[in-house]
């Protein structure tokens, strides 16, 4: 493994600790930039949290520049203070569709994080381009149950855990994926193995170095979360989970040292205290902030307004107008037929000249409102459309593709991104009945689908690749087609648009749920 290069802060230094772990190695961390505490038995610090900020400039809920703000306010006191950063933010955005990332990175930088959880966006564009921005970052990120057989160890630039130290206070910190990351995101190397058991190896070797609390990050719906700190192998549960509102099968947490934001402006500072060698005794006050109650800094808003201006060069053409409202919501995106999403699968089939297009809704990012009459600019599409993919035309058999969308429909609850839109068919579907069980009827061009008949499918290289639980369609054979180049999905509806110069999508029968629709 090379050797790392960290860039410091005016107030930082890096001590690195190498410790042996059965399954991954741990380094351990050390930075400060507070004054030093004295060593009585009653200790004091604070922690700032927050994640899933991948937009800058684009927002109404404050970004970077507000948390600088914010940062430099509480650094200013005298209580030891940590910053942790769950993740979360490497894409998708419309500038991260560009540059993969790197500004968030250059962003964080300045802000100086203690450390950085690693979460499934964060392989937006996969394993190599993370590991490029670890070693662009002058802050640890960890991910502590991830294996890549090419280091036999950790993915190359990532931590399995970090000590991190302001004044006196050493603090450990670990932070889990789950397994579901490996199917949203195929990953093409690293292995994402048991959290739970991550999470219990890294805490007795976290405390043997020294940290007197464990502050687990994570980014998924594990029930081992309140279990762990009952048992005091963790701490401090940390998570960003803008969902919890939409989703009715999460339970909301109830120890106090279980921390869930749950919007996209908040920010978690938490006063702790605790009696020395005694993190039993931890005591957590909360305090909920909005960033957009504060002002941006300065310095750091001068470089969200360069990288921002990068995009308004790029994108700020005008391709056309929409003659009805759109509504691009996560909720309404993920969990039924939608304008958008019908336009979007009626560009990528005519473009491939495809009998059926099948898109998943994971891909559509954008969160939008816009009104009938609207102006649409290429700037617009990119943010609704910011992964890099790739139109790829299969051939199906009737067969697989009502597997397809049988995987389409099975995770309708948890509104996932695997929810798909299409075009050139029709689908009943009741989501009362078991996952598998759930596909009523599919016609075609007013015929029932035919069980062993050959289509061709329009969809994203992603989705042929297995993402979003789509591995029916990975050994599927890919057909030429008379449009076909490395142009990215984007430009596509870029196209489309300007063909069409006004566009008028409607839902109009695609996507039926019986079960909604009955009491």
């Amino acid at each position: 493994m090379k050797s790392k290069k960290r860039k410091s802060g005016n107030n930082s230094c890096w001590l690195t600790l190498l410790l042996l772990c059965c399954y991954l190695p741990l380094w351990s961390v050390v930075a400060g930039h507070g004054n030093d505490t004295n060593s009585s038995e009653q200790r004091q610090a604070r922690l700032v949290f927050t994640s899933e900020i991948p937009r800058i400039a684009e927002t109404e809920h404050g970004d970077y520049a507000e948390l600088a703000t914010l940062l430099k306010q509480y650094r200013r006191e005298p209580v030891p203070l940590f910053f942790l950063f769950g993740g979360d933010s490497l894409g998708p955005s419309t500038l991260s569709s560009f540059d993969r990332g790197a500004h968030i990175i250059d962003l964080l930088n300045l802000l100086e994080p203690d450390a950085m959880g690693v979460a499934k966006r964060e392989f937006s564009f996969y394993e190599d381009e993370l590991s490029q921005r670890s070693y662009e970052a002058s802050f640890p990120l960890v991910a502590s149950n991830l294996y890549d057989p090419i280091t036999g160890a950790n993915l190359d630039g990532l931590e399995s855990g970090v000590l991190v130290q302001q004044g006196d206070i050493k603090i450990g910190v670990i932070a889990v994926l789950s397994p579901a990351a490996q199917e949203q995101y195929p990953l093409k190397r690293v292995m994402i193995f048991d959290a739970k058991t991550a999470v219990r190896e890294q805490s007795i070797l976290l405390r043997q170095a020294g940290a007197e609390l464990i502050v687990l990050l994570y980014s998924a719906n594990f029930d081992f979360i309140e279990p762990l700190l009952s048992q005091q192998l963790i701490d401090l549960a940390l998570r960003k989970n803008e969902l919890f509102r939409l989703t009715s099968n999460v339970k909301a947490p109830s120890s106090p040292r279980h921390i869930n934001l749950m919007a996209s402006s908040e920010v978690a500072v938490l006063d702790l205290s605790w009696q020395k060698s005694d993190p039993a005794t931890l005591q957590v006050q909360p305090n909920i902030v909005l960033l957009k109650n504060f002002a941006p800094e300065p310095k750091v808003l001068s470089v969200v307004k360069n990288h921002s201006a990068r995009l308004e060069q790029l994108l700020g053409e005008k391709i056309g107008l929409t003659r009805v409202a759109l509504d691009t919501s996560r909720r309404t995106v993920r969990s039924e037929e939608n304008a958008f999403g019908n336009l979007i699968a009626d560009a990528v089939r005519l473009h491939a000249g495809a009998d059926i297009a099948m898109l998943n809704s994971g891909n559509i990012r954008g969160e939008k409102q816009y009104k009938a009459g609207a102006t649409l600019t290429r700037k617009d599409i990119a943010m609704e459309l910011p992964y890099r993919n790739q139109v790829v035309l299969l051939q199906i058999s009737g067969q697989q593709l009502l597997a397809a969308l049988e995987n389409s429909f099975s995770e309708l609850e948890l509104l996932r991104g695997r929810f798909a839109h299409v075009s050139g068919m029709q689908v009943r579907y009741d989501s009362r009945k078991p996952v598998g069980e759930r596909v009523l009827a599919v016609t075609l061009q007013g015929k029932a689908l035919d069980l062993n008949k050959k289509y061709t499918l329009a969809t994203f290289d992603y989705m042929a690749g297995g993402g979003d639980g789509y591995k029916m369609l990975t050994e599927l054979p890919q057909q030429n087609y008379p449009n076909q180049m490395n142009k990215l999905v984007a430009e596509v509806v870029v196209d489309y648009i300007k063909q069409q110069q006004q566009v008028a999508p409607v839902i109009e029968g695609r996507l039926v749920d019986v079960g909604r629709a009955m009491p």
